[in-house]
């Protein structure tokens, strides 16, 4: 009785845990399905994500040639040594032994831990770019004991002639945290974007589209296998206006001098065909890491190589101001070809004396328009500004682009400034005085321009005023434009003093004309106050002897050749003094240059 008991008792047991049991089974079956069957695409997608990696591919930055076709800006192969932050690893340690390796300087190697503190997991930093073949030798020869850095062969900016093209082409340098905005692109180590120049201005044509890679990787996030490859597409190629051999040639020729700019436009479309300022610099320095001892040099070097004088820099024009004063004067008819002022060697105003260049020989005498022009003849100016009025001035210069944009596709273009009686009312809070309309005749006082906006204008004066905006990507087209509302015969009588001024004994480009017959140039020289000259200084002489910072900027106008111009150019020389000595000769040298160059 008792045996039989027990019996069912433990069968009562073995019932219930067989229950348990087998429930416990069929949860679990249920749970395999649920998680295998029903939840299956979900749980793979989680595996997978942590199975494959994808990973962006840089694409080939677009080249940049000039107008037949030379490469001014390219990609070359480099390698690259890489510390990937996907490995749970003493990264100080390691970088203290690439120091002893690559001799890296206390400035990098704090750099890189800096680096590698403020970066994601799975990401990396670059030790050191383009390094050299010994370089690769040591790595390589101490990989086992750096776990962790691997070598990698990448494509990189390269300019073959950065000196020369530095102020156009530009460069690229790497992405700065203000550059980035959400675009995973910008998030690649080493990734480089344009910083100046052309480069900048075109960055998204040029930069191309990243490709993807998907590789599969262990639970370490070694990778085991490459699963597919989606290739990145190049950058577009960008064709420029800019003809290299002459931008070889106007570089060369600027170095002459200690600090200069020029610009060489066609007169009919306004193609830019050289753009140069000296000194240059290496643009090359700024596609890696650029030195302290590079940057210091470059950015204290009294003469400014970084900065592009031809389209940032702001001159008073000087007497090449003349001829849109002539052509206001001549627009307004309060002068015609026939009027004469008589030039003493100087006017005087309201107690105050006004000199011309030539007050030293007795002024010029009676003097009419084009002899004005072609002998600068300060006087015959002021005499004209008086009957104008500033405001009569101001109007004739900005139809020419004076104190506006030209919109030349690089960043940091000045607007300069063309002044009125209203804009010194709004500025300055004072009422215009005569006086001051007198230092606008000759393009002193207020007046501002860039380089770049004389040669525009130059370009205007000569190719029938018709309105040119300045460029440097080629296009396929260019619209015509309706000429501006002077009339052809009062131009004419100021290119005529252009003329003159270079092939006229008398003129003030004489010594620096083209004798080659049908390469003649016409042109006006500038001359531009950077502080007064004192009575004493000019009866002494001594206005001419001044520290370089303090001498006058020196400047040249011109065109070539005489019939049926194609050049129009600007030359500034910085302090360079009389635009007759220092700017013509260079000018000389540049319109001859673009017409052996570029032939008709």
């Amino acid at each position: 009785m008792i045996e039989k008991d027990q019996n069912k008792v433990f069968t009562r047991r073995a019932v219930i845990l067989g229950g348990i049991q087998a429930s416990l089974i069929l949860g679990l079956v249920g749970r395999l399905y649920v998680l295998q069957v029903v939840h299956r695409k979900h749980y793979q997608l989680l595996s997978d994500k942590n199975r494959i990696q994808s990973l962006l591919l840089p694409p080939l930055r677009g080249k940049i040639i000039d107008r037949s076709g030379i490469i001014l800006a390219d990609n070359h192969t480099l390698y690259r040594g890489v510390l990937n932050l996907d490995q749970n690893i003493d990264f100080n340690k390691i970088i203290e032994k690439l120091k002893e390796i690559l001799f890296l300087n206390e400035q990098t190697v704090i750099n890189l831990q800096s680096q590698v503190k403020k970066r994601k997991r799975y990401t990396s930093v670059i030790v050191k770019e383009d390094l050299t073949w010994d370089e690769l030798a040591k790595l390589e020869l101490h990989y086992p004991d750096l776990p962790g850095v691997i070598i990698e062969k990448v494509q990189s900016r390269f300019y073959p002639y950065p000196f020369e093209t530095c102020h156009i082409v530009g460069y690229v340098a790497a992405v700065s945290e203000k550059d980035l905005d959400g675009t995973p692109l910008l998030e690649l180590p080493g990734f480089k974007i344009g910083k100046n120049g052309i480069e900048k201005t075109f960055d998204s044509s040029l930069r191309g589209e990243p490709g993807l890679k998907q590789v599969e990787v262990n639970a370490t996030r070694r990778v085991i296998r490459t699963l597919s490859t989606l290739d990145s597409i190049s950058g577009n190629d960008l064709k420029l206006t800019l003809d290299y051999p002459l931008q070889k040639s106007v570089y060369n020729i600027l170095q002459k001098v200690e600090s200069a700019t020029s610009v060489v436009l066609d007169v009919h479309t306004g193609a830019v065909l050289s753009l140069a300022s000296t000194p240059g610099y290496n643009s090359n320095l700024f596609t890696g890491q650029i030195s302290k001892k590079d940057w210091t040099e470059l950015s204290s070097n009294p003469y400014r190589p970084l900065n592009n004088k031809a389209a940032s820099g702001l001159y008073s024009p000087g007497s090449t101001f003349k001829m849109i004063v002539s052509l206001a004067g001549l627009s307004a008819g309060v002068i015609d070809e026939h009027t004469t002022f008589h030039c003493p060697g100087h006017y005087d105003f309201y107690g105050h004396r006004f000199h011309c260049w030539h007050w030293k020989y007795g002024g010029h005498g009676n003097i009419n328009l084009e002899s004005a022009i072609a002998q600068s003849c300060d006087v015959y100016f002021y005499n004209l500004a008086l009957l104008l009025g500033v405001d009569a001035i101001a109007a004739a210069a900005r139809s020419f682009g004076l104190g506006s944009l030209t919109g030349i596709e690089l960043s940091g273009e000045k607007e300069g400034l063309i002044p009125t009686k209203s804009w010194k009312r709004l500025v300055k809070r004072q009422a215009w005085s005569t006086g001051e309309t007198l230092n606008i005749a000759i393009g002193q006082g207020y007046v501002l321009a860039t380089p770049l906006q004389l040669a525009k204008m130059t370009a205007m004066l000569v190719n029938g005023l018709h309105p040119v905006t300045p460029h440097l990507v080629k296009k396929d087209e260019i619209k015509e434009t309706m000429s501006l509302d002077y009339s052809h015969e009062h131009c004419q009588l100021i290119l005529n003093g252009m003329s003159d001024a270079v092939n006229k004994p008398w003129g003030t480009v004489y010594n620096s004309r083209i004798q080659e017959p049908n390469f003649e140039m016409g042109g006006k020289t500038g001359s531009t106050q950077v502080c007064r000259i004192t009575q004493q200084q000019r009866e002494t002489n001594t206005h001419n002897n001044k520290p370089y910072l303090l001498r006058e900027h020196a400047i040249y106008v011109g065109y070539a050749p005489i019939e049926k111009p194609r050049f129009a150019i600007s030359v500034l020389v910085e302090h360079g003094g009389s635009g007759a000595r220092a700017a013509a000769p260079l000018g000389k040298e540049i319109l001859y240059a673009a017409q052996k160059l570029i032939p008709a």
